[in-house]
């Protein structure tokens, strides 16, 4: 009778902890600013990844498709393109 009440409580820690990190990746890929910010995928693709597969997708996310700092660093130093390459200089 006394397993009943441990369990239950590390089953709610476990859930309460699980449905934390997925409202976290859920915030963090909608604070981005833009597509290429992420490592990999885009905004909607995260998105749907993470509310499809729950805690599993949250990882699946912390490890592939978050940038280094997540969007805080992707909001202070946002992904500038290269210039493009000069035009040619004169005609040989």
């Amino acid at each position: 009778m006394s397993t009943l009440p441990s369990a239950f409580i590390l089953f709610l820690v476990f859930a309460l902890g699980s449905l934390g990190l997925v409202i976290m990746t859920l915030v963090d890929v909608v604070r981005m600013p833009n597509d290429a910010s992420f490592k990999s995928g885009t905004q909607i693709v995260w998105v749907i990844v993470i509310l499809l597969a729950g805690l599993i997708g949250a990882i699946i996310y912390l490890a592939v498709g978050r940038p280094p700092g997540g969007s805080t660093a992707a909001r202070q130093h946002p992904v500038v393109p290269p210039p493009p390459p000069p035009p040619p200089s004169g005609t040989v």
